[in-house]
């Protein structure tokens, strides 16, 4: 009988101090006060096509929970800043009602950081003809907002409508050349 009791205490003593329970979160900057206001941080990301990553979450009770225990493993085991381009995988044990997630992605970092502030007196510096070689050069789509003298037409919508669409330039009408009547006298 004693050693029933003793084999009965140490099983539940082995099974309640060996579960454990994780959560995880998402960076965030909250303010609670109103009269506080942080200026938000601007950065640029730099992805490392050439570190892939490769994580896999334990067995969590919702979706959302494999997921994020994914997103933390990604970040936190491969000292990176974020995952560039995350696709998942999900198992789902119907009889226990868990989920598993796998995560593969690329390692990326952020870099260039400044205030928003910062970033508009930039962007004060730049001519429109500076943006419009950015974007020629950075977006294919745009190259259909040329007319035919390679200038870029109607890409700011400044016209209120809600449709992209291509400036058309009218040909200008053919003119018929003058006829010279003499007059017979």
């Amino acid at each position: 009988m004693k050693r029933l009791f003793f084999a009965t205490i140490t099983v539940l003593a082995f099974t309640l101090t060996g579960c454990s329970t994780y959560q995880y979160s998402a960076r965030q900057a909250g303010i609670n006060r109103q009269d506080i206001q942080a200026t938000p941080t601007i950065v640029d990301v730099k992805a490392d096509f050439s570190k892939r990553v490769e994580v896999t979450s334990g067995w969590r009770p919702t979706k959302s929970d494999a997921m994020a225990e994914c997103n933390y493993l990604a970040i936190t085991e491969n000292k990176i800043d974020l995952v560039v381009d995350p696709i998942y995988k999900i198992e789902y044990r119907i009889l226990k009602r868990k989920f598993k997630a796998s995560l593969i992605g690329f390692a990326g970092y952020y870099t260039n950081s400044r205030t928003q502030i910062e970033d508009m007196e930039l962007i004060k510096k730049l001519t429109r003809e500076d943006i419009e070689k950015y974007l020629i050069m950075h977006n294919p789509e745009v190259l259909k907002y040329m007319n035919a003298q390679g200038e870029v037409v109607n890409i700011y919508h400044n016209d209120g409508q809600k449709k992209c669409c291509k400036q058309e330039v009218e040909p200008a009408p053919v003119q018929e050349p003058a006829t010279t009547q003499k007059k017979k006298k």
